[in-house]
């Protein structure tokens, strides 16, 4: 028997973990357990690996992702089920948000899932939405904070930390330059990243695995010197003197200072470098 939950999973909140858990109850009395997810274009909170590290945690179920095409899109409610019976003609159990909406238009609800459930033979598990206050857990409103540099809010609704991990290229060597030896990470390219700035954050290296370091980290533009419409990366880390090229480096940017700015010279820049420091 099979138990699925589906639904857009976009940073797998804490809203998302109710559907998860009950997912893992199912997983514990020996069913087999699917996450389908319905992909969009575009960058999520957490990148593909980031999804099925955290999935570990209820029983890895095995990762299934749509993508919204315009064919996914077109199918009635009946038919989207269908589909999912035909990959698991055992289905047992389906595990969704009460707002659940699917199929063409939206058109199908709980309820049309509840009569489809009669027809073909499963139990819809229908969980409350998460909320706090009159507002409910959203990976929107996730996305409006982390747009905003709200880090810790963001990370207090997905109940996990923002972290960005890739590996080291080489760059320009200016902040060495300025003495400021700083790394280049490039994420993944399906992540998501917060708002341009500077933060506060804690590096991880990955020959030192159990210390952590803190870092100043700048997401952005670099707009005081060089013209660029690709956000860059770079985070300095504090006592550390060591070569880190090609080698996967992780950065928990933990606290927003303050946004990206234009400086008139180097040299403002480089006193303003010295002020955001002290924040360490």
């Amino acid at each position: 028997m099979t138990a699925v939950t589906i639904g857009k999973f976009d940073g797998f909140h804490k809203g998302h973990r109710l559907l998860l858990s009950r997912l893992k109850e199912l997983s514990d009395q020996g069913m087999k357990t699917a996450v389908i997810r319905i992909g969009f274009p575009g960058q999520r909170i957490l990148s593909q690996e980031e999804d099925l590290e955290l999935l570990q945690e209820y029983g890895s179920p095995e990762l299934i992702i749509l993508s919204f095409t315009e064919e996914l899109a077109a199918k009635t409610p009946e038919a989207f089920i269908r589909d999912i019976l035909e990959r698991f003609p055992d289905l047992s159990a389906i595990i969704v948000g009460r707002d659940f909406h699917f199929g063409v238009g939206r058109s199908g609800n709980i309820d049309t899932l509840s009569r489809l459930g009669v027809k073909y033979g499963f139990r819809l598990m229908a969980v409350e939405k998460l909320k706090i206050g009159d507002a409910v857990v959203s990976s929107s409103w996730i996305r409006e904070l982390l747009h905003r540099g709200e880090i810790c809010f963001a990370e207090d609704l997905l109940g996990h930390p923002i972290r960005l991990t890739g590996e080291v290229r080489h760059g320009k060597a200016l902040g060495r330059t300025l003495g400021f030896p700083t790394i280049n990470l490039i994420p993944p390219e399906d992540k998501m990243l917060p708002c341009n700035g500077v933060y506060r954050s804690e590096v991880f290296l990955p020959e030192e695995p159990d210390k952590i370091y803190t870092g100043l980290t700048n997401i952005g533009l670099r707009p005081t010197v060089e013209e660029s419409e690709q956000v860059t990366m770079e985070t300095f880390i504090k006592d550390y003197s060591g070569d880190l090229y090609g080698q996967v480096v992780t950065v928990h940017p933990c606290e927003f200072i303050r946004p990206e700015m234009h400086f008139s010279s180097v040299e403002e820049l480089v006193t303003q470098m010295k002020k955001d420091l002290k924040s360490l």
